[in-house]
């Protein structure tokens, strides 16, 4: 285009009428009179943003109120959570003005170079169904150094791949099969998971790759006597443990990466906050954007469903949405379900303030 543009240029400079010229060079003549003004394309981004109750705010105080939505401690929300966050406190705006405004300000997370692919040939796996709370139940180790002792620990997670929620966990020196069947039978008789299956019909299945702790005769025993099943993952395929390896991920991110730790009840102390965070204030996409222990009281009160988008996975919707109390008013704190004849008081944009343990 900007060769043509050149020639009909250069042949109305000899004298030839502009509009001859652009037909035989089949340019539009808006093509030939266009002169850029150095400014980026499309629209000049808003200054303000609408906010219910206070009217127009600036982009600054909108950035503000990112920086205190992303500021606790293991609450590393990215633009589109954040911008679920901000719609409940009343601003009127859409993920990309907030994922424009994070990224004018630093606040966006750092981008992964990831490694370019090799022609592979991948094992195709099928996620966990969407059944019900704590039926499917992934578990892995995982290895945290412990810097004052100079050794690993081992990390062992319960995640229901429903409500990624973490019941129990256990950190060792050592973890051997019976620390496993230990951690198993505390999972059973977790109140949480008490509340939300019946004991008489739900059948837990167990999901773990095939380490030594896993495999072990006792371990399969005790679950046989219990009543639990127990399933192995492909031997080199972790992503058949998907959910637990992406907890993994955020364990790394959020626990390893920021701390030092002294000794084994020094990490205990911490990775305490951290799965009190993550089980109870920290929000997810998966979830609706909100907690685990939130989601599952949506979930019993019959206001979320379970239906396949585009690419035929099951994801999560509500049937109706949690709405502001208009007796109330509107804080965004003071958010309430209604569904029929019940109300649950819901503590929403509450984070626990955490301190890093030095």
């Amino acid at each position: 285009m900007g060769e043509k543009r050149e020639i009909v240029c250069r042949y109305v400079g000899n004298g030839l009428n502009v509009s001859n010229v652009v037909s035989i060079a089949g340019i539009k003549k808006s093509t030939y009179y266009y002169r850029p003004n150095g400014r980026p394309k499309g629209k000049r981004p808003s200054t303000h943003t609408f906010k219910y109750n206070e009217g127009f705010v600036t982009n600054e105080s909108v950035v503000e109120e990112l920086i205190t939505l992303i500021s606790p401690e293991y609450h590393d929300y990215g633009y589109k959570v954040s911008s679920e966050l901000l719609k409940r406190k009343g601003y009127i705006i859409n993920h990309k003005k907030v994922n424009r405004l994070m990224r004018d300000n630093n606040l966006l997370h750092p981008q992964t170079m990831k490694p370019e692919p090799l022609n592979k040939l991948f094992i195709k796996y099928t996620s966990p169904p969407l059944d019900g709370p704590f039926e499917t139940i992934e578990a892995d180790i995982k290895y945290i150094y412990i810097h004052g002792e100079n050794r690993n620990a081992f990390l062992l997670t319960f995640l229901c791949t429903f409500c990624r929620y973490a019941p129990v966990w256990e950190l060792q020196y050592s973890m051997c099969s019976s620390q496993v069947i230990d951690l198993v039978m505390d999972f059973i008789n977790h109140p949480i998971v008490k509340e939300n299956i019946d004991q008489q019909k739900t059948k837990i299945i167990i999901r773990t790759d095939n380490g030594p702790q896993f495999i072990a005769k006792k371990l399969a025993s005790a679950l046989d006597y219990i009543g639990l099943t127990h399933e192995y993952i492909n031997p080199g395929t972790p992503q058949q443990n998907g959910h637990i390896e992406s907890f993994h991920s955020t364990v790394t991110r959020l626990v390893c990466n920021r701390n030092i730790f002294r000794d084994l009840g020094h990490t205990r102390s911490i990775f305490q906050e951290f799965f009190h965070a993550y089980n109870n204030t920290r929000v997810m996409k998966a979830l609706l954007y909100y907690p685990p222990k939130q989601f599952l009281k949506f979930w019993e009160s019959g206001l979320v469903g379970i239906k396949k988008d585009k690419r035929n996975r099951e994801i999560f919707f509500f049937r109706e949405k949690p709405i502001p109390d208009p007796e109330v008013g509107s804080s965004s704190e003071d958010l309430y379900t209604i569904n029929k004849n019940n109300k649950f008081e819901i503590p929403v944009l509450n984070p626990l303030e955490i301190s890093p343990v030095l």
